[in-house]
C-alpha cells in the first residue's frame, strides 16, 4: 500500500492536480492504511474487499479519530453519502492508475455504483444577513476590510474561497473588469466577470499591501498569502459576534450569490453553469429549487386567474348596478 501511495500520488502531481485534490487523494490512502493496513499487497484485494471498504466509509469509520479533545463516546460515525461518494470517485481513479502501471490486473472499485442520496436544498444567506455581516466589519482595521473585500469578491465573482484566495494581481483584468481562477477544484482556468464596485475594492487591497511586494491580493498581516483555514478561523470570530442563527462558512456565500443570481427575472442556469465551472449541469441543479421559488413567486404575482376573477368582479358589479 506504501508503495501504492507514493507511485499514484507522484503520477497525480505531474498530471498538475491541484494542491487540494491531491490532499483529498492523500486522505483516501490515509483511510487505505486505517481499513486495509499500510503493508497489505494490493494485489491480494478483491471486488468484496472494495464493498467492505464502501460500508465501512458509511457506517464505522470513526471520524476525528485522533482528536484528543474528543472522547470515545461523542466521535461520530460514518461519513455522509455525499463525502463517501467523493472518496468512492478517488479510489476508482487510484485503481484506475494501479491497473495502467500493472501493478494490479483490474479496478477493484469499476463496478461499485455511487451512493444514492436524496437531494437537498443548500442553505444560503438573505440579503439582510449579508447586509449585516458587512455592515459589522470596521473597515478600519486591515483584517476586517481585508474580509469585507473577500466577501464582494466570493459574491461577486461565484467562487470558491481558495480561488479567491490564491487569486494574483495579474488574475484580475481591471479594464475588461474580470477576475481569472487558476486555483480550480477541476483544474480548469476559469475566468468570470466582477463588478466595478469590486474591482475598485481590488485596487484598495492591493495598494493596502503594496509594502509586502507580494504577487498575491489577500494576505496575512504579516505580507504572507492568506490560507483559507486562516481566513475561516478569523471569519467565525467575527460571525459569531452577529447571532445570524446559521453556520457561517465561506461557501455559504457561492450558494447565495446563485440564489440571488437566479431570483431575477430571466437568469439562466446555463449561464449560472459557465459562471460556476460546473462541468455538468446536473451539479448546478441543486439550485434548481431556487429557480423554481422565483417561478412560484412571479406565478402567484402574474397569474391568469387574477385577471379572469378581476373580469368576473367587475361584470358581477355593473350587472348589480343595472339590477
Amino acid at each position: 500500500m506504501d508503495d501504492a501511495r507514493n507511485i499514484v500520488m507522484k503520477i497525480k502531481e505531474l498530471e498538475g492536480v491541484s494542491a487540494s485534490s491531491l490532499a483529498n487523494y492523500e486522505k483516501v490512502f490515509n483511510d487505505f492504511d486505517r481499513y486495509f493496513g499500510d503493508k497489505t499487497d494490493v494485489q491480494t484485494l478483491t471486488f468484496d474487499h472494495a464493498r467492505d471498504f464502501m460500508y465501512w466509509q458509511l457506517n464505522d469509520k470513526v471520524q476525528f479519530a485522533n482528536h484528543k479533545y474528543l472522547n470515545a463516546n461523542s466521535k461520530k460515525k460514518g461519513v455522509s453519502k455525499g463525502t463517501a461518494n467523493t472518496y468512492l470517485n478517488h479510489a476508482k481513479s487510484i485503481f484506475n492508475i494501479l491497473v495502467e502501471e500493472k501493478i494490479v490486473e483490474e479496478n477493484i472499485f469499476s463496478n461499485l455504483n455511487r451512493i444514492k442520496d436524496k437531494q437537498k436544498q443548500v442553505d444560503t444567506l438573505t440579503i439582510q444577513e449579508v447586509q449585516q455581516i458587512l455592515k459589522s466589519l470596521n473597515k478600519e482595521l486591515y483584517s476586517e476590510f481585508r474580509e469585507f473585500v473577500i466577501i464582494h469578491c466570493l459574491l461577486d465573482s461565484f467562487g470558491r474561497i481558495n480561488e479567491v484566495l490564491s487569486l494574483k494581481k495579474q488574475d484580475v483584468d481591471f479594464i475588461a473588469q474580470t477576475v481569472t481562477f487558476t486555483n480550480t477544484k477541476n483544474g480548469k482556468i476559469r475566468m468570470v466577470p466582477i463588478t466595478k464596485k469590486t474591482v475598485k475594492l481590488i485596487e484598495e487591497m492591493i495598494k493596502e499591501n503594496e509594502d509586502f511586494n507580494s504577487e498575491y491580493i489577500f494576505l496575512t498581516n504579516h505580507g504572507k498569502p492568506l490560507r483559507p483555514d486562516t481566513f475561516r478561523k478569523h471569519f467565525r470570530v467575527i460571525t459569531e459576534r452577529l447571532n445570524i442563527g446559521k453556520r457561517i462558512h465561506p461557501h455559504l456565500f457561492r450558494h447565495t450569490a446563485s440564489m440571488l443570481f437566479l431570483a431575477q427575472p430571466g437568469a439562466s442556469m446555463r449561464a449560472l453553469q459557465s459562471i460556476l465551472g460546473h462541468s455538468e449541469l446536473s451539479t448546478t441543479s441543486i439550485y434548481a429549487h431556487m429557480l423554481d421559488d422565483t417561478v412560484k413567486e412571479q406565478h402567484a404575482m402574474f397569474s391568469p386567474l387574477h385577471l379572469i376573477e378581476e373580469k368576473r368582479k367587475t361584470t358581477t358589479r355593473r350587472k348589480l348596478k343595472i339590477k
